[in-house]
C-alpha cells in the first residue's frame, strides 16, 4: 500500500509540478497564459521560470500612436524597452506583413517613450509585458 501511494505521489509531482522534467514542464506555456511570438523570434512571449516573457503586441499603424508606450497602453500593458529579442519594436512597410508575422520586419532597439522612427514604414508591433 505504501509503495503504491508513493508511486502515485511521485506521478502527481511530475504531472502537476513538472518535477523530473527539467525545463520541459507540462505548463511550459504557463498554463496557456503566455502568447509566444513564434519560431522567427525564439524566447519572445514564452514561459520562463514560471513567468511570461514580453512579447510583440498587436499591429498598430502610424496614425494610431507615436510611441511604444502608447501602443502597449492601448493594449492594456506596458512597454518593455529592448525586451523582445533585444528590441523594442518590429517595424513593417506594409500592414499585411505585420499581421502575417512576415520575417521582413526589422527589430529596433529604442526607448519606449521615444517616437517610433517610421521613415517609410506604416506598421509597428511593440514589445509589451504579458
Amino acid at each position: 500500500m505504501a509503495t503504491k501511494l508513493l508511486s502515485t505521489l511521485t506521478l502527481l509531482s511530475v504531472l502537476v509540478l513538472g518535477e523530473g522534467c527539467g525545463e520541459h514542464r507540462l505548463d511550459g506555456d504557463c498554463d496557456g497564459m503566455c502568447q509566444p511570438y513564434g519560431p522567427t523570434r525564439p524566447g519572445v512571449g514564452e514561459c520562463k521560470d514560471g513567468m511570461c516573457t514580453p512579447t510583440f503586441g498587436e499591429c498598430i499603424t502610424k496614425d494610431e500612436i507615436t510611441t511604444c508606450s502608447e501602443a502597449c497602453e492601448v493594449q492594456g500593458s506596458v512597454c518593455v524597452e529592448n525586451g523582445c529579442a533585444g528590441g523594442t519594436y518590429l517595424i513593417y512597410a506594409v500592414e499585411e506583413w505585420c499581421e502575417e508575422h512576415d520575417d521582413g520586419s526589422t527589430n529596433i532597439s529604442h526607448g519606449c517613450e521615444e517616437p517610433v522612427d517610421w521613415q517609410v514604414n506604416s506598421t509597428v508591433e511593440c514589445c509589451c509585458a504579458q
